[in-house]
């Protein structure tokens, strides 16, 4: 078991007082996952986990005036990876080729535009990109 106590929360704090607690006993948190909202004098804040797994006990109320290194929740990590997973879609049967695919004919390179050249080759003349308008101009 693992216990998530209140963090240093700066210099010259030594006390917060707990607004909201947000998980409840038996709840599977994670890691960063915000367990309890405290106040201190200068900032709102939410405590988040340490430790992955399921919530034991809490050890704080709403309302409470804590003291930084209290204990607020105790976490048993090994549920989280003693619990059975969740159920998952079955597997799909994997296919197997009744013939090689057939080899895709390959397409010409393209050509690099020539030097002083438009793209299709010819010096001197562009096309226009289908749905653009020819101006005429070079």
């Amino acid at each position: 078991m693992a216990e998530i106590t209140l963090p240093s929360l700066g210099e010259n704090i030594t006390e917060a007082d707990v607004l909201k607690v947000l998980v409840a006993e038996g709840d599977r948190i994670e890691i960063d996952q915000p367990l309890i909202e405290i106040e201190t004098e200068k900032a709102a804040l939410d405590v988040p986990a340490t430790q992955a797994g399921v919530v034991t006990k809490i050890h704080v109320t709403a309302g409470q005036t804590i003291q930084v290194g209290a204990i607020l929740v105790t976490v048993e990590a090994q549920a989280a990876a003693g619990a059975p997973a969740a159920p998952s879609e079955p597997e799909a049967p994997k296919a197997t080729p009744a013939e090689p695919a057939a080899a895709a004919p390959e397409e010409p390179a393209a050509r690099p535009p020539a030097p002083g050249g438009s793209p299709d080759g010819r010096p001197g003349r562009w096309r226009a990109a289908p749905g653009e308008r020819s101006t005429g101009c070079a």
